[in-house]
């Protein structure tokens, strides 16, 4: 829950068969809020929109292609009511509020009915709106206590509400309620502590930190192995500075599609310059998408393009945030930069080529866990990281020198180390499919 067009289309087509929590409404993986204090997972192939009006916080539309108009949507809504007071009763303030939004939105709902949804009480609404174009919606208001409720909308044509109503109980099924002072401090916390560590950064620290050896992974789904990874390190130096580049081949098949993607990633130890170069390619049948992003800081301006098919985006500059900023060949780094004999937490900055702007990644370290690898027990320790603040973070468990044994994804996909002979027995072609992905 992902960070640049490349590994967000990479993303995008792993999550496409995510578990769903109702056999017939395919959901999409868990959008997290924790400032707000909430989590859900939206429907499938809809476009998040984080622009807010009137309350909303978030939405999600659907349309039958980019520029058809919009089907449906599910929306999220903080809301404030000082007319429900502590200790009232829910049921004849649900009554109140059907009046209210019949007269203030010709919105007009039938009777309100007391639910439950992620262990609070909710006013479940069901109701047409008036005016020239009339919409089917259900509102769902979920008490978070005191004057405080967190509402989810969906909204459509009066023909689809069947669909509609599966839909939003499909996707309440999945709501969380979260505390968002404690995700405040732990948030601050983690800011604190990463950018303790980027100062830390040394060129003999980072030096330490990079394996010669080239590493093998095998992605799994189930008890399927669908693809491969190849990474590769080495110091290297720029105007002086010390450095290092890191490269990684990934191939995965799965559902008819073939994904292949190349990220050559530089940095300095001191972060003041910085390039990366991903490809990726998805084939699947009739079709062959290419996209490209190349991408380089210098001091704190770091500047971005991103190539679809023949389709070109130049990003406006960004300014960095000199104390958080991780370079994205770092982020490979981390479980071996980290202090992995305590627990802790590390929030920085990565940069998101897709949007121009910047995400909040989260490395916690979890602690010792025995786990089992390569068919034995073996001593390890567990790891997160969660690429952005409303994505569910992949486990990990490493090794004491931070060596990545298994990462596992929400969506269950499956990373395990490998040896080179381990990858050619199951894709006997690995080292042509690199050589055609480019150095």
């Amino acid at each position: 829950m992902r960070t640049s067009v490349i590994i967000a289309a990479a993303i995008m087509l792993l999550n496409a068969w995510a578990p769903d929590a109702d056999a017939e409404i395919k959901l999409a993986p868990r959008y997290i809020d924790p400032v707000r204090g909430f989590s859900l997972r939206p429907p499938v192939d809809t476009t998040f929109s984080r622009v807010t009006f009137a309350n909303r916080l978030v939405s999600w539309t659907m349309r039958k292609s980019p520029k058809a108009p919009i089907l449906w949507r599910l929306s999220v809504y903080g809301r404030t009511d000082e007319t429900f007071k502590a200790g009232g009763n829910l049921l004849v303030f649900g009554r109140s509020l059907v009046g209210r939004l019949a007269k203030a939105e010709g919105f007009k709902a039938a009777s309100p009915r007391i639910i439950e949804v992620a262990g609070a009480k909710a006013l479940n609404l069901r109701g047409l709106t008036t005016g020239k174009a009339r919409f089917w919606q259900r509102r769902v208001w979920v008490h978070l206590g005191g004057i405080k409720f967190l509402e989810v909308r969906i909204s459509g044509p009066d023909s689809d509400r069947q669909k509609l109503d599966e839909i939003a109980s499909a996707v309440l099924n999945t709501l969380k309620i979260t505390d968002p002072k404690e995700a405040q401090a732990r948030r601050k916390a983690a800011l604190a502590g990463a950018a303790e560590l980027l100062e830390s950064i040394t060129d003999k620290k980072l030096a330490d930190a990079l394996d010669k050896r080239d590493q093998w992974y095998i992605y799994r789904r189930g008890d399927k192995a669908i693809g491969f990874m190849r990474q590769a390190e080495s110091p290297v130096s720029y105007s002086g500075k010390s450095g290092f580049r890191i490269k990684t081949w990934i191939m995965m098949t799965f559902d008819a599609k073939t994904l292949k993607l190349h990220r050559n990633m530089f940095a300095t130890a001191d972060r003041s310059v910085e390039t990366w170069n991903e490809t990726a390619g998805v084939k699947s049948s009739g079709s062959d998408v290419k996209m490209t992003e190349k991408g380089a800081k210098s001091g704190s301006r770091i500047d971005c393009e991103i190539t679809v098919g023949d389709k070109k985006i130049a990003q406006k500059p960004a300014a960095a945030p000199a104390a958080h900023y991780l370079p994205r060949g770092m982020a490979w780094l981390l479980r071996r930069m980290v202090d992995l004999s305590k627990p802790g937490s590390y929030a920085f900055a990565t940069y998101n080529g897709r949007k121009g702007n910047f995400n909040m990644r989260t490395f916690t370290v979890i602690g010792p866990e025995q786990i089992e690898a390569g068919g034995r027990k073996v001593n390890a320790i567990r790891v997160t990281d969660q690429l952005t603040a409303e994505s569910q973070a992949a486990d990990m468990w490493v090794d004491s020198s931070g060596k990545l044994l298994i990462m596992k994804t929400s969506d269950g996909l499956v990373m395990e180390t490998a040896s080179e002979n381990a990858v050619e027995r199951r894709f006997p072609n690995a080292r042509k499919i690199i050589r055609a992905m480019g150095q």
